[in-house]
């Protein structure tokens, strides 16, 4: 009897391991929540010029300001015209991006697509948040105070 004993009692411990890897594997290896790759190269260019923007030791008074920090960033000027519809973008100069207290939609509009694409505009709120807006939610959106929309 001692010696059933000592084989069941392996036995026990082995299969006790097999089951805890089992649902360890389970759990390990649930549904991952996909990541969300932007690929749009009009979104992706507003968010460089959002990045170029704030790394400006100051904000960029001008485009040839913007120009010098995104050439030290390696962003080619290219950039600065929208592949969506194919003008350069409105960017509104001398804005403190690093300032702001705003949040969501309060955040000002810092640069935005000329004519966009079929009734929407991708727009830059601050840094890094682009969207597309149609024109009339564009006309009624925050801009840096004393900023008036070009029509």
């Amino acid at each position: 009897m001692n010696i059933l004993m000592l084989i069941k009692f392996p036995l026990w411990k082995f299969t006790l391991f097999i089951l805890f890897l089992f649902f360890t594997c389970l759990i390990g290896c649930g549904e991952e929540k996909p990541t969300m790759l932007i690929e749009d190269p009009t979104h992706l260019a507003l968010e460089k010029i959002g990045n170029a923007y704030i790394r400006a030791e100051k904000p960029p008074q001008n485009i040839n300001e913007l120009l010098t920090v995104m050439k030290m960033c390696n962003f080619p000027k290219e950039l600065l015209k929208s592949p969506n519809d194919g003008q350069e973008f409105v960017i509104v100069y001398g804005v403190n991006l690093r300032m702001l207290k705003a949040t969501g939609n309060q955040v000002p509009i810092v640069a935005f697509e000329k004519m966009g694409k079929d009734g929407k505009r991708y727009v830059l709120r601050g840094q890094s948040s682009v969207s597309q807006l149609s024109d009339s939610e564009l006309q009624t959106s925050k801009f840096p105070d004393g900023y008036k929309l070009p029509f």
